[in-house]
């Protein structure tokens, strides 16, 4: 069987982008494109969770329908097994060579593929966020989001038994804080800077 290879980033052009801090950063997308096209390479993705020099470009797509947020819990039976039982309130995924071989191009084919592998949705209208760094887990210290918010049209799960779903406003996320993965708290943190209301 063939070993998935995923695009990877150097950790240190990630730490020079957000001086080794945490959180969402509106780094501009030129600048962020034009370093992914000359630095992303494909590799092992057994060897890229295991090594911190490396970050794993991963689209997080947080998708917003009449003003509520998708929310998203990992049942047991998906693969992820250190995020089960998480709420996520970003759709994505890993890159693989499959997606193209240009590193930009890949991105946004895997991004367009991630969107659809989990849910059903008509995007009405996708647009840049920021770059989103996290170094308070093992697991993010070997991946970097580049984050996009969509406005969609929910038409339903494409793997039901692998989520549990709800739309929710701010507020209502804001209560269940205690259960969102860690890439879900920074998201949040940021829509309510953004969307103070």
């Amino acid at each position: 069987m063939d070993m998935e290879q995923v695009l990877v980033v150097p950790t240190k052009i990630i730490d020079d982008l957000v001086n080794g801090t945490d959180g969402i950063f509106p780094i501009d997308l030129e600048k962020l494109r034009d370093l992914i096209e000359k630095n992303a390479f494909f590799i092992d993705r057994e060897i890229a969770e295991n090594d911190e020099t490396l970050h794993q470009l991963i689209p997080y797509v947080l998708m917003r329908q009449q003003g509520k947020f998708l929310l998203l819990r990992r049942t047991k039976k998906q693969q992820e097994r250190r995020l089960h039982g998480k709420l996520s309130l970003g759709v994505g995924g890993h890159i693989n060579l499959g997606d193209g071989d240009a590193p930009w191009r890949a991105f946004l084919k895997g991004m367009e593929r991630e969107m659809h592998e989990e849910v059903n949705v008509e995007v009405l209208q996708l647009s840049y966020v920021g770059l989103l760094n996290d170094t308070s887990s093992p697991v993010s210290r070997v991946h970097v989001g580049l984050v996009y918010l969509a406005e969609v049209k929910f038409l339903g799960l494409n793997e039901p038994d692998m989520f549990d779903f709800w739309f929710m406003d701010l507020k209502e996320i804001e209560q269940r804080r205690e259960e969102l993965e860690g890439w879900s708290k920074l998201a949040l943190d940021f829509l309510k800077k953004l969307m103070p209301n």
